[in-house]
């Protein structure tokens, strides 16, 4: 059966009858995006944004509004970051502002707020606006002249909150759907950009939101096709699936050396890089699915990874595609970014492997443990293998009701050690790394990693999963029951297109959620 909004993932899905953006919180540039935002305005590598403070994180994303808060140490950091920018615009006038070479005049001031601001901000500042950041040029010019206003100027640009927040007011005088207001053209262009780039509009998409072009679905589908074709979009793709996968624990990653004595951090990068490689590969380059994602034969090693792997490595480069053969891996699920990520730092984790399946595949959060239960890994028994010891789960019945969830997914990942490293057997006993899934649309036993990877990668439960975790990083937050038609929407989109990554990204932009607020909210700080 083809999936639409009222069948989707094998599940029933409601009559769409009527039409709920659902929320649209306010949402603060994140670390991440306010770096990318000052490189494409100013210009790369001019301005070190490192000093901004981590991002809180919500369901694996760090771009989720209900978490973006403000501390004191973000605001004295961009404050101190507002200064270097107004540095940089200073010390290369003649690039920020032709007309100083000519006329450094009022007149001269006032083109560059308007031209500027508006790439700042993201829109045309107002005319009240206009006005008062000419008056702190006119105040600056007189303390310390040209150079000085405009200097002036640029801090306030930065430190304002048109430009810390996404601040989304719509069109209130012109909604064709009740209960909604459509959002601007410029909102929208805002909206485009930080899908596809995470950073500012640029010139095309300013331009096309003054001349009124970004209102209709097919508009947006235009400038979605553009931007995707831009490498800025690959940055995007590479954050989102870092965040779905759990990958940033890669940063603080380490392992007892006396069980893994191979492990260091040149492993450990080696780790990142294939993982990053391989899925930038494999959306932009080659199948450009979920399926490949998790089921292709192929990777990229340098000399450490593929002797890690035991694959001939070809030579030619660092980070070179091999061809897996019998290499007993398949896709990102057998990487050992992935499987070193989800263990223990003495020893793999059934649990955490199980956990990762459940909760980033199949999008369900199994029951908390019992608050009087002390959660640690069974001891280590050098005559036992990891699936004998974890056996105590499953017979403790304070244990069981979450465990049998997690741990028979987990044990399919027995061949695969704490750094993910290839064995066939622990303690001088052979692994059984047959593993069992149930509650899913995929239930049954299977045997090994790389045969649960191409159960996985048919699933459509699976792929609904996929879809609503887009869903979550593009759309910066969870999704209510409110989505229902629009996740149904985004999961025929992706049905349609055979599950191409790049055209769901441009579905995104197909629906109400991302072309609405509702009329009730107020995005504004």
């Amino acid at each position: 059966m083809p999936a639409t909004p009222e069948h989707v993932g094998g599940r029933a899905a409601p009559l769409c009858a009527s039409r709920d953006p659902g929320p649209s919180p306010l949402r603060r540039l994140t670390r991440a995006e306010y770096g990318r935002t000052l490189r494409d305005l100013l210009g790369p590598g001019l301005i070190d944004t490192s000093g901004l403070p981590p991002d809180e994180q919500a369901l694996g994303f760090d771009n989720n509004a209900d978490v973006l808060g403000t501390s004191d140490l973000l605001v004295e950091q961009t404050v101190a970051l507002a200064e270097q920018a107004s540095a940089v615009v200073v010390q290369d006038l003649a690039r920020f502002l032709p007309c100083a070479a000519g006329a450094a005049d009022a007149d001269c001031a006032d083109g560059f707020i308007r031209d500027f601001g508006r790439r700042v901000w993201r829109r045309p500042p107002e005319p009240t606006e206009a006005s008062a950041l000419a008056s702190v040029f006119a105040a600056g010019q007189a303390d310390g002249g040209f150079a000085e206003g405009i200097g002036r100027v640029v801090e306030v640009l930065f430190e304002s909150p048109q430009f810390l927040y996404r601040i989304e007011l719509g069109d209130v005088a012109d909604s064709d759907l009740a209960g909604a207001v459509p959002l601007s053209p410029y909102e929208m262009a805002t909206r485009l950009s930080f899908l596809f780039w995470g950073s500012t509009p640029d010139e095309g998409l300013l331009t096309a939101a003054a001349q009124g072009q970004l209102t209709l679905p097919a508009d947006l589908e235009r400038e979605a096709r553009r931007l995707l074709g831009d490498s800025r979009a690959h940055e995007v793709t590479a954050a989102f699936h870092a965040g779905w996968l759990g990958l940033a624990r890669l940063d603080q990653l380490d392992k007892d050396r006396v069980v893994y004595p191979a492990f260091d951090a040149s492993l450990r990068d080696a780790f990142r890089a294939e993982t990053a490689r391989f899925i930038d590969e494999v959306v932009w380059r080659h199948e450009g699915t979920l399926a490949a994602l998790l089921s292709a034969r192929y990777t990229f090693v340098n000399s450490a990874l593929a002797e890690f792997y035991g694959v001939a490595y070809p030579g030619g480069g660092d980070f070179v595609q091999v061809g897996l053969g019998s290499a007993n891996r398949a896709g990102l699920l057998t990487q050992a970014s992935i499987l070193s990520v989800y263990a223990k730092g003495n020893q793999s984790s059934p649990v955490h492997r199980g956990r990762f399946v459940r909760e980033q595949l199949f999008c369900t959060t199994p029951p908390p443990p019992p608050s009087n239960i002390e959660i640690r890994p069974p001891t280590l028994d050098p005559r036992q293998t990891t699936r004998e010891r974890f056996a105590q789960h499953a017979a403790d019945p304070f244990c069981a009701t979450c465990h049998t969830l997690l741990d028979p997914i987990g044990f399919g990942f027995e061949h695969y050690d704490g750094i993910g490293h290839w064995r066939q057997a622990e303690s001088g006993l052979a692994i059984d790394a047959h593993g069992n899934l149930t509650g899913t649309d995929s239930d049954g036993s299977f045997d090994g990693a790389v045969e649960l990877a191409d159960r996985l990668a048919g699933s459509p439960e699976v792929q609904r999963c996929y879809v609503t975790q887009w869903f979550r990083f593009g759309y910066g937050r969870g999704e209510t029951s409110a989505d229902s038609c629009t996740l149904g929407a985004l999961m025929g989109a992706a049905a349609a297109k055979g599950g191409d990554v790049r055209e769901l990204m441009v579905a995104l932009t197909q629906t109400d959620a991302f072309r609405y607020r509702r009329a009730l909210e107020v995005n504004a700080p």
